[in-house]
């Protein structure tokens, strides 16, 4: 479960945050008896997407046991209008409970409609999810694979060639995810207890074959051993298994004795022997080691920097089904990074990796579905997927939907709901002091009962 985990590290530093800021333009408030606070200064216009820099990446994650469970990359923060993604400052307590005292509104704060939060379908619920994920698109999108080949011994990729920002090279294609032939002699029966939890049984079953030459035995046996599933947890022991099946050409066992090398665990830490592993197992298909090997050559450490190459990595596996790599190909749509810049293919993958439970995708196609960016402009919707990140626990999006509700932008006003999500949110860290000088306005029973709401979520 951690092998994604430290690789979308890798390509949060990648492609740093490209998402457009919410403008919300508050009605103007009602003059209060007392004089009414400055308006807060306009959000300021981000600046421009700046180069490519990779970041250094302590390693790359261990493979987990089958299935796979998502994971999300970080979004970059924005500043104080609403963007898509941010990083949080030192968490803070959620606030005591007010004094009471007579406060006034503030003034309504000015924004300007520079940079509109991707859409949803019009429901008035969040849009039910598709069948099947958001097709990979055919112009501007890296070449796709070829057919399948047989590669008997599994050579290292070459780097990409020269040319065109918006092509990617044929000397670059990857071999077709090609299935493991089914076994000679039926089902694999030790696959199939532990896929049922029946852990030492699948040992007993395995480990003669294995001890045979069984190279998917053996892969399975370095997983028990790696797991600790019913069993001391062995990396050494795992790394043995997980080399003889690696050796003998196991995609599985290569991509895990990659991720061990990566991590140093079982094995003294050599990221470049790593590297080797990965891109063995990527060019036999494996999934997550095409993925990891896209992070790889967009971080430029252990490998050359490629960023087209990267992109059809991560386009293989994002057509594979892969959320993680499908939220990252939309990063590199947005940014234009190894292929041409296109708002509409960023919003298709940001809706698909949405859609499979990403939260910063989630986030980052509020802000487009708020925007209007390379989408029809749908506040609704947009307000929707910012309810659903929030209550996921992501404090851009809570500290979004604070805003949407203070000023009654695709939801009704909510002024107590809008004091509650700030509050949430800046105890995360995310800080804002228009919705600090919102919050202030509000009387002494709204901040009261919003305190409240905030100590008892996520229970009610």
């Amino acid at each position: 479960m951690t092998r994604l985990f430290l690789g979308m590290a890798i390509l949060a530093g990648a492609v740093t945050g490209a998402a457009a800021q919410i403008v919300l333009t508050p009605p103007a408030a009602e003059a209060p008896p007392a004089p009414i606070p400055a308006a807060p200064p306009p959000a300021a216009t981000p600046p421009p997407v700046e180069s490519f820099t990779a970041p250094s990446a302590e390693a790359v994650p261990i493979p987990r046991p089958r299935p796979a469970a998502p994971t999300a990359i970080a979004a970059a923060e924005g500043g104080a209008a609403i963007t898509g993604g941010g990083a949080a400052a030192a968490p803070e307590a959620l606030p005591a409970l007010p004094t009471p005292e007579v406060p006034t509104l503030p003034a309504a704060p000015a924004f300007s409609n520079a940079d509109p939060l991707p859409p949803l379908p019009t429901d008035e619920s969040i849009p039910a999810l598709p069948g099947d994920m958001v097709a990979a698109p055919e112009e501007g999108a890296p070449e796709p694979l070829p057919a399948p080949d047989v590669v008997p011994d599994v050579p290292a990729l070459s780097p990409a060639a020269a040319g065109p920002e918006e092509a990617v090279s044929d000397t670059n294609a990857l071999p077709d995810i090609a299935p493991p032939p089914p076994a000679p002699g039926g089902p694999d029966l030790a696959y199939g207890a532990f896929q049922r939890g029946f852990y030492l049984t699948a040992f007993e079953i395995a480990i003669d074959k294995a001890q045979a030459g069984d190279v998917a035995a053996q892969t399975l046996i370095g997983l028990i051993y790696e797991g600790g599933y019913g069993v001391p947890q062995d990396f050494g022991k795992a790394f043995d298994w997980f080399k003889l099946a690696a050796d003998a050409g196991d995609r599985e066992a290569q991509f895990a004795l990659g991720m061990i090398y990566m991590q140093g665990r079982g094995a003294a830490q050599d990221r470049a022997i790593g590297a080797d592993y990965v891109e063995k197992a990527a060019n036999q298909g494996q999934v997550d080691a095409m993925y990891n090997l896209g992070l790889l050559l967009l971080e430029g450490a252990v490998r050359e920097r490629d960023p087209k190459r990267a992109a059809q990595l991560l386009a293989a596996a994002a057509e594979s089904g892969t959320p993680d790599a499908q939220y990252a190909l939309a990063q590199l749509y947005a940014q234009g990074l190894g292929v041409r810049k296109d708002d509409s293919l960023a919003v298709e993958w940001y809706a698909s990796a949405a859609r499979m439970g990403v939260v910063p995708a989630q986030v980052d196609y509020a802000v487009r579905l708020f925007n209007g960016t390379g989408v029809a402009k749908d506040e609704a919707a947009a307000a929707a997927w910012f309810e659903r990140a929030a209550a996921a626990g992501d404090p851009i999006a809570q500290n979004r939907l604070a805003r949407i509700l203070a000023i009654g932008a695709g939801l009704p006003p909510d002024p107590v709901g809008a004091a509650k999500w700030h509050y949430l949110a800046r105890s995360a860290g995310k800080q804002d002091e228009w919705l600090d000088t919102f919050v202030g306005g509000l009387s002494d029973a709204q901040r009261l009962a919003a305190a409240e709401a905030a100590q008892r979520w996520p229970a009610d």
